[in-house]
């Protein structure tokens, strides 16, 4: 059996699609949901990805708030980009195209989305709606629940990780990269590519989350 694991985030919604049977890692990664610009600015043969603020008026080209003051650009004239129009909607459309990209999602037996709350966070809240909403119109999906964030890192049952952090969200964020750099490299099914992928993620905290909770729910399915 086939279950979909999913991180809400604004800007990125992290996914994992693991084999019950072994724990066995199938597709990894982050889907970019950001409806906002994106900085053009080159780093190491790669765009800086980060919210654009500035747009070089003559050109187009779209800065951060950081490159934006780099001594090549300050003598061109910039303007503030202005807000999204509608910004739920577009986000909601830019959430579809996405999963749409996916076709292997569909083969999932499971979906689990981790739970946010209604108050703290609206816009969370709607991202995980949509995304539950889209596999509920699909009639391969069996079913989908909602998984508790505290419960993430009870996946992990190997030597205890030393941790001085005192700030508890920061720390949760620490522990889950360090659990799930353990797991994937205890379990010799999952490929070398999912390896390299997280070593080299920028979003090692997303990608753990999306992993250990569907560690966590294929343990409950085994109890």
């Amino acid at each position: 059996m086939k279950i979909l694991s999913f991180d809400v985030g604004i800007k990125n919604l992290a996914y994992c699609q693991l084999d019950t049977e072994d724990g066995n890692i199938l597709d990894w990664g982050i889907l970019n949901i950001s409806v906002d610009p994106t900085c053009e600015h080159v780093i190491k043969n790669k765009c800086c990805e980060c919210s654009a603020k500035k747009v070089v008026s003559k050109t187009g080209f779209k800065l951060c708030t950081s490159h934006c003051k780099l001594k090549c650009y300050k003598d061109l004239k910039m303007k503030n980009i202005p807000k999204t129009d509608n910004p739920m909607f577009k986000l909601g459309k830019n959430i579809i195209e996405k999963l749409n990209a996916k076709e292997n999602f569909l083969e999932s037996d499971i979906v689990i989305i981790e739970n946010q709350p209604a108050l703290k966070n609206p816009t969370m809240k709607s991202v995980q709606m949509i995304v539950y909403s889209y596999f509920l119109m699909n009639e391969n999906i069996k079913d989908i629940q909602m998984i508790n964030a505290r419960n993430k890192l009870k996946a992990y049952n190997g030597p205890k990780i030393p941790c001085d952090i005192k700030e508890t969200y920061k720390k949760n964020k620490y522990l889950a990269i360090k659990y799930t750099d353990v797991m994937i490299r205890e379990n010799i099914k999952i490929e070398k590519k999912y390896h390299e992928l997280f070593d080299s993620s920028k979003k090692k905290d997303d990608l753990s989350d999306s992993y250990l909770q569907g560690i966590y729910f294929i343990g409950q399915l085994n109890n």
